[in-house]
């Protein structure tokens, strides 16, 4: 997913957001609990000055040209406490720029690798706690027990140049992290005098992805992982994907036309989508597969002069359209298994419709539309050297064939979909995947597909032993939405690597602007739910007891299956160490 529309780090290294809140061991209180579940470990001094990292050679890893360019202690504030920080700065070459955060006097032997968000291009600051875990209590972060690390992953900016560079592509699509890794690792026994006791890596949307290709590629390189929201299809997530959000939502049926559906609408869908649906006290949809909402319930009458609290003909169509996707027309088979799910209707605005206009004011429908410009941004990763390549108008819509004439080519290189983990978990890796039901960005239904992908080639056995994943039900991507969206997945992936101890339910909290606590329920591993029990204060987590699944079908085969079968990694430029 790239980040146009989106402030700041909100999707770099923002890697904790709903990865380190609070914590699923501790009961409910007004103010945002504080998880305990991670390993006591001895705390580790430097054994050198912060100063002298500047010297530390890092050509064996990136190569001629890489190098420190700085190493200074800063003091940044974690928790209200102050805390001391050797940031180190530098290059690999050709052009990946880190970060690198080294806690001078609470390092607890940990080491996290931070995912970088959209398609990168920056460095988020991995000294700020904001970088690392938003605003929840994590006793691993707010300590400054972490050694973290970040990287804008080989460019700089978003502009379309690097897109066409070889190197960078690699960059930006396995390497960039890798060899990012490695230079804090050197650092680390450099500046302790040992090496890290545990290493994770933490990420959200294309950091989600990030965090499943070094499973993928690198088994050894981390002992936990978290992939939250994971852009692991990202040649589909960034041409037909967002393209038919595009397409859907226009007058003409392709990018040139208005926009049919605009924020009051979506509200109104929204609405009735929640009143049909919703199975929680708190008004949520547990699994939104299992809701069967039509757009049609709620059409204007004909002739209808006022239709303000009602959907237009052409606004029923262009709702049908972004939930339902394209269909093959020879097959009828959907071309994509996964679309916006009900209940995410609330987050649609900047992403599927605009964030201005109404049907009296219409914009363009690429006006503001993040779909629009993550497709342009992303092209030409995806189509570089293929035949006659199509743009947003002119995808396979209707054409299962597209995914092999066109993203094939591409896929081993950018897509991080192998379902063979068997290196990482003979390395003894630990894998959390996460996503929220709401997702306006990314569809739950790929990670689901991912994961059931694991399931056949492994076996739901094997993969139970080192994975698990968690779908919050109202939760956009990586975060907010109208569901409980702070939830502590750190101390579940540290109590697993460190204790051996296999996460189950994890508790889930809703935070107001203050960052006071106004709720809490549970989620459990997939496909077990959250049912209220009857009794008691419904905001209250400790009110919840785990159901049956919702929804039991498999996901059903598309021309896009081929994605998801075991492939070799697709290499290109400098080869990493």
């Amino acid at each position: 997913m790239h980040r146009f529309s989106l402030p700041g780090s909100l999707l770099g290294t923002a890697a904790l957001l709903a990865a380190c809140h609070g914590g699923s061991n501790v009961a409910p209180d007004s103010t945002a609990p504080v998880a305990t579940t991670a390993t006591a470990l001895a705390v580790v001094k430097p054994v050198v000055d912060c100063t002298q990292l500047a010297a530390v050679d890092v050509t064996d890893i990136g190569g001629a040209g890489s190098k420190i360019t700085s190493a200074t202690v800063v003091t940044t504030t974690l928790n209200g406490s102050s805390v001391s920080i050797c940031a180190v700065k530098g290059t690999l070459a050709p052009a990946n720029t880190f970060e690198v955060a080294l806690p001078v006097s609470t390092w607890t032997q940990r080491f996290a690798e931070l995912g970088c968000g959209g398609l990168c291009g920056s460095v988020s600051d991995p000294t700020q706690q904001s970088s690392f875990s938003f605003s929840y209590k994590c006793p691993l972060v707010q300590q400054g027990g972490f050694v973290t690390a970040a990287t804008d992953m080989g460019h700089q900016g978003n502009d379309a140049g690097w897109t066409t560079d070889p190197q960078k592509q690699a960059d930006f699509a396995y390497r960039g992290q890798h060899i990012t890794t490695l230079a804090a690792k050197k650092l680390i026994k450099a500046y302790y005098g040992q090496e890290q006791k545990f290493s994770y890596f933490v990420g959200c949307s294309d950091g989600g992805r990030e965090a499943l290709m070094a499973a993928q590629r690198y088994p050894n390189d981390y002992n936990g992982i978290i992939a939250g929201a994971p852009a692991a299809h990202f040649q589909v997530q960034n041409s037909v994907f967002h393209g038919w959000s595009v397409v859907a939502n226009s007058t003409t049926g392709d990018s040139t036309g208005n926009s049919v559906l605009y924020p009051d609408k979506v509200a109104v869908l929204h609405k009735a989508v929640l009143a049909a649906c919703a199975d929680t006290p708190d008004g949520l949809i547990s699994d939104p597969r299992a809701c069967n909402f039509d757009p049609a319930s709620i059409a204007c009458p004909a002739g209808a002069q006022d239709t303000g609290l009602c959907l237009t003909q052409a606004e029923v169509v262009a709702a049908g359209r972004i939930y339902g996707g394209p269909v093959d027309v020879k097959t009828g088979m959907p071309m994509q298994i996964g679309r916006p799910l009900p209940g995410s209707e609330g987050n649609w605005v900047g992403v599927e419709v605009p964030r201005t206009g109404s049907s009296s004011a219409p914009v363009p429908v690429k006006s503001g539309v993040f779909s629009y410009n993550i497709v342009t941004g992303a092209y030409n990763l995806i189509f570089t050297g293929t035949p006659a390549m199509p743009n947003i108008d002119t995808f396979g819509y209707t054409d299962g064939s597209f995914y092999s004439t066109y993203l094939l080519e591409n896929h081993p290189l950018n897509d991080a979909t192998n379902p063979d983990l068997s290196a990482f978990k003979k390395a003894g890796g630990k894998l959390i995947l996460w996503h929220g039901w709401a997702d306006q960005h990314i569809s739950p239904m790929y990670t689901i597909l991912y994961y059931e992908a694991m399931q056949n080639q492994m076996g739901q056995t094997t993969v139970d032993e080192f994975a698990r994943m968690y779908l919050v039900p109202g939760v956009g991507h990586c975060g907010g939405g109208e569901g409980d969206d702070s939830i502590d997945l750190v101390s579940n992936i540290t109590g697993w690597v460190e204790q051996g101890t296999a996460p189950g339910s994890v508790m889930t909290y809703k935070l107001d602007s203050s960052g006071s606590q106004t709720a809490s329920r549970p989620v459990y591993p997939y496909p077990a739910v959250a049912r209220y029990t009857g009794s008691g204060d419904w905001h209250d987590g400790a009110n919840y007891v785990s159901d049956a699944a919702r929804y039991n079908v498999r996901t059903p085969s598309w021309p896009g299956s081929v994605l998801y079968a075991p492939y070799a990694p697709k290499v290109q430029g400098v080869p990493a160490p």
